[in-house]
C-alpha cells in the first residue's frame, strides 16, 4: 500500500540527508530503498512504485552517481522465482550489484539460452545482468561473475554514473519465472522519467539563483522580463513533469488494466524526451559563460536527462505505438448520479451545438434559443447552484458538481456558460448590497439579463491598474462617467455590465478606481461590435460618454474597485478546470481527419511522421489535463500553490492552440478532406482561429509568466 503525505514527506527527508553523505549500496538497502518493488515475503518493502519515484527525482536532484535502480528492479524481477532467491537477497541488501538492460540480447527463449555480444550497462561491478524486455525474451538473468563474461569500463553519455560494457561470450542465460516483465518495464520507465525530474528541479533552481544574484547595468539578471518569462516556462514544465509522474504512476497497479498503463507511460515518456533534455540545455544558454564550465553542474543534468530517455525505450517507439484515443479521459468515476443528471439535462434540453469562437447569438432565433437554454441550466441546479439559498442557491452543491458540468457540457459540445454573467454573479454576491442582490440575481437566473465586463482599454488592456476611463460625481450623487472601454465580450447583446472605472487620482495606480452596475441601455453608451479573424462578433468597443449613473450603481466601497476587480479575474483564471476536455476532442477530431485524408496512396494517420506529430500532441494534452486535475484538486482542497490558476492556463491554452493549428496546417496541405470527416476539419479551424482569444484573454500567456515569475518563483522586481 503507498505511503500517505506525511509518510512521502518522511521518506524524501531521510533521502535527502542520505544522499548528502557518500551514498552506498550497503546504506540504501539498509533503508530499505532497494525493496520498494520486491514483494514483503521475499524481503522487500512490497509494490510501492510511488515511493520509488521519490527516491528517483531526489536521486536525480542530487545528479547522484549511485546506480541503486539496477538493484532496485532486478530484485524486484528476481524475487518471484525462489530459483534466484539467493542473488535477490544480496541485491535488497546492497551487497551485489546488479545491471538491467531493456534491449533483446540475440534469439533467446522464456527458459534461457546462450548470450553472445556487447551491451553498454549502468554499473560499475555487476554480479548479474536482468534483461527485461516485453517484447521478447521476457525476464532472463545473465550471471557476469561468469567466466564467460567480461566488464570494460568506458564513458557514456552521462558523466557520474559508471557505465561499462558487458563483453559477453557464448554464456548461459537463465529465464526468470513468476514477475510481469512488462509492468517492471513500464516501472523502471517512470522511475528513469523521476530521476530526470529531479535533475531539471536541481538545474533550474541554480540557473534562478545565479540569475538572481548575477548582476547586468546595476540590476539582477533575472528581474528581465525576457530571462523572467523564460523561467517561468521552465517552472511550468517543471510542473507538468511532476503532474504527470503523479498521474501515471497510480497506472502501476498490478490489478489495472495493463494497455492504459502502457499508454499512460508512453505518453510520459514522450514528453520527457521530447522536452526535458531540450530545457535542460536551454538551462546552460541561460546561466551563460559559466554554463560552459565543467564546474557549473547544469551539463551532468542534461547528460543525466538523455541518458535516462534512452536506457529505458526507444522514444519514437514510444510514439508510434501511443494509442491517441485510448489516452482520452474517459470521464465519470465521481459524483455518478449528479453526472448522470446532468447529462440528461443536456441531452434534452441541447439548443445546437456550438462552434468555438462563436458563442455570441448570430440570430434573434439563437438568442432566444441561448437565452431558453441558461435558464434551464438554472432551473435544473446546473448553474447558480453554488449560490446562497436564499438566492435560489442548492444547498447540497458540491463544488466539485461546477467543474463536472463544465465537463458535460464541452462533451456535449453545446453551449457553455458566459464567463461575464458568472462573474457578475460573483461580484454581486460578493460585493452588492441587498437590494442591488434582488434587483439583478433574479434576473440573472431567469437569464433576462446577459452581462458583459467593462474592464480593458485601448491602452490598458492586461494593465488594469492602468485605466483611464472614468466617473466623476455630482453634487445630487449621480456618477458622469466618460471613456472608452474595449474587447467587451458580449456587449452588443448584454443588457448589463459590470464597469471599473477610475473615480480619483493618487499615488498608486490600483487605488481610486470604483466598480459600476451599469445598464447598457443607458443614454450616451454606445457599442460598436468588432468582428473576430473568426468571422464571429463576440467583443465590442464600447463609449461611456455623457452617461450618468445614480449612486446605487456602486459595486462595493468608492475607490476600492480593484478588490472587486480581482475578485471577479480569479473566477475566471480558475475556470480552466474542465474546459482542459476540448484538448481531447481537438485530438479526436484531428485522429478522424488523419485517418481519412489520403497522402501518397494512404492515410495521413499511417505516415509515421504524421503519427508521430499526432501522438506528441496528444502527450502534450496528457501532460496539461494532468496538471489541470492536480490544481483543481488542490485548489478545492485549499493546498494548490501561487501560480497554479496561471500555470494551468499556459498549459491548456498553448496545447490547444498547437493542435488545433497542426491540424489545419494538415488539411490545408493534404486536403481536401473527404466529406465524412468536413465537421471535423472546419471545427479545427474554427478553433485555431479562435485559440489566441484562449492566450489572451483572462490575462495574456505574457501576464501569466509574469505572475508565475513573482508569485511562484519571487524573482525581483
Amino acid at each position: 500500500m503507498s505511503a500517505d503525505a506525511d509518510e512521502v514527506a518522511m521518506l524524501r527527508s531521510s533521502v535527502r540527508a542520505w544522499l548528502g553523505s557518500e551514498p552506498t549500496l550497503a546504506e540504501a538497502g539498509q533503508m530499505g530503498l532497494l525493496g520498494l518493488l520486491t514483494p514483503e515475503r521475499s524481503g522487500g518493502s512490497g509494490w510501492l512504485p510511488a515511493e520509488a519515484c521519490v527516491v528517483a527525482r531526489e536521486a536525480g536532484r542530487a545528479l547522484c552517481p549511485l546506480p541503486w535502480t539496477g538493484n532496485l528492479l532486478a530484485a524486484a524481477a528476481l524475487s518471484a522465482d525462489s530459483r534466484h532467491a539467493g542473488i535477490s537477497s544480496e541485491l535488497l541488501a546492497g551487497t551485489a550489484e546488479a545491471a538491467v538492460t531493456h534491449r533483446g540480447l540475440g534469439a533467446l527463449s522464456k527458459g534461457g539460452g546462450i548470450l553472445a555480444g556487447r551491451v553498454e550497462v549502468t554499473a560499475a561491478a555487476p554480479a548479474v545482468l536482468v534483461l527485461l524486455d516485453p517484447s521478447t525474451t521476457g525476464i532472463v538473468m545473465l550471471d557476469c561473475r561468469s567466466d564467460e563474461v567480461g566488464f570494460e569500463a568506458s564513458d557514456s553519455m552521462d558523466s557520474l554514473r559508471p557505465t561499462g560494457t558487458l563483453v559477453i561470450r557464448a554464456a548461459d542465460a537463465q529465464g526468470v519465472d513468476g514477475a510481469d516483465v512488462s509492468l517492471l518495464a513500464d516501472a523502471a520507465t517512470l522511475i528513469a522519467c523521476a530521476d530526470s525530474l529531479g535533475a531539471l528541479s536541481s538545474a533550474a533552481d541554480r540557473v534562478r539563483s545565479h540569475l538572481s544574484e548575477r548582476l547586468a547595468f546595476e540590476r539582477p539578471l533575472a528581474s528581465f522580463q525576457e530571462l523572467q518569462h523564460r523561467l517561468a516556462d521552465l517552472a511550468v514544465l517543471e510542473a507538468a513533469c511532476e503532474a504527470l509522474i503523479r498521474r501515471t504512476v497510480r497506472a502501476l497497479d498490478p490489478h489495472a488494466d495493463a494497455s492504459a498503463r502502457r499508454n499512460a507511460v508512453r505518453a510520459t515518456h514522450s514528453f520527457f524526451a521530447r522536452r526535458v533534455t531540450a530545457a535542460l540545455d536551454d538551462c546552460i544558454q541561460l546561466a551563460g559563460g559559466i554554463g560552459f564550465t565543467w564546474e557549473f553542474p547544469i551539463h551532468h543534468a542534461m547528460r543525466r536527462s538523455a541518458a535516462n530517455t534512452v536506457a529505458v525505450r526507444d522514444h519514437r517507439s514510444s510514439l508510434g505505438a501511443l494509442d491517441v484515443e485510448a489516452l482520452a479521459d474517459p470521464g465519470g468515476g465521481t459524483e455518478e448520479g449528479f453526472r448522470r443528471r446532468a447529462r440528461a439535462v443536456i441531452r434534452e434540453h441541447m439548443p445546437f451545438a456550438m462552434r468555438e469562437g462563436h458563442r455570441a447569438p448570430e440570430s434573434k432565433e439563437q438568442e432566444g434559443g441561448l437565452r431558453r437554454w441558461y435558464r434551464t441550466l438554472f432551473d435544473n441546479g446546473l448553474l447558480g447552484a453554488s449560490w446562497p439559498t436564499e438566492w435560489g442557491g442548492d444547498p447540497e452543491h458540491q463544488p466539485l458538481h461546477d467543474l463536472i458540468v463544465t465537463e458535460e457540457l464541452i462533451r456535449a459540445r453545446s453551449p457553455r456558460p458566459i464567463d461575464q454573467v458568472q462573474l457578475a454573479a460573483h461580484v454581486l454576491l460578493r460585493f452588492g448590497t441587498d437590494r442591488q442582490k434582488a434587483r439583478y440575481l433574479p434576473r440573472i437566473r431567469s437569464a433576462d439579463d446577459i452581462w458583459c465586463q467593462l474592464f480593458s482599454e485601448p491602452d490598458a488592456g492586461s494593465d488594469l491598474a492602468g485605466i483611464k476611463a472614468r466617473a466623476e460625481q455630482h453634487d445630487d450623487g449621480t456618477w458622469r462617467l466618460a471613456g472608452q472601454k474595449t474587447w467587451t465580450t458580449d456587449g452588443h447583446w448584454a443588457q448589463m455590465g459590470v464597469a471599473l472605472l477610475r473615480t480619483s487620482t493618487g499615488a498608486r495606480r490600483h487605488h481610486g478606481l470604483t466598480a459600476f452596475v451599469v445598464p447598457m441601455d443607458t443614454p450616451g453608451i454606445e457599442v460598436r461590435p468588432k468582428m473576430t479573424i473568426g468571422g464571429a462578433y463576440e467583443f465590442n468597443d464600447v463609449f461611456l460618454d455623457g452617461a450618468v449613473l445614480g449612486p446605487e450603481h456602486v459595486l462595493g466601497t468608492v475607490g476600492e474597485g480593484w478588490a472587486v476587480a480581482m475578485s471577479g479575474l480569479e473566477i475566471e483564471r480558475f475556470g480552466v478546470g474542465g474546459n482542459v476536455l476540448l484538448l481531447d476532442l481537438l485530438l479526436a477530431d484531428l485522429s478522424d481527419v488523419a485517418r481519412q485524408l489520403p497522402v501518397d496512396g494512404q492515410t495521413a494517420y499511417d505516415h509515421a511522421d504524421i503519427h508521430h506529430a499526432i501522438a506528441a500532441l496528444a502527450s502534450d494534452a496528457y501532460a496539461a489535463r494532468s496538471f489541470v486535475a492536480d490544481h483543481v484538486e488542490q485548489a478545492l482542497g485549499g493546498t494548490d500553490m501561487p501560480g497554479d490558476a496561471a500555470v494551468a492556463k499556459l498549459l491548456y491554452t498553448e496545447t490547444y492552440n498547437r493542435i488545433a493549428r497542426y491540424g489545419t496546417e494538415l488539411v490545408a496541405e493534404h486536403g481536401p478532406v473527404p466529406g465524412a470527416v468536413r465537421a471535423q476539419s472546419s471545427r479545427l479551424m474554427d478553433a485555431w482561429l479562435w485559440s489566441r482569444a484562449l492566450t489572451i484573454s483572462g490575462g495574456s500567456s505574457e501576464v501569466m509568466r509574469n505572475i508565475i515569475a513573482k508569485r511562484r518563483l519571487g524573482l525581483p522586481q
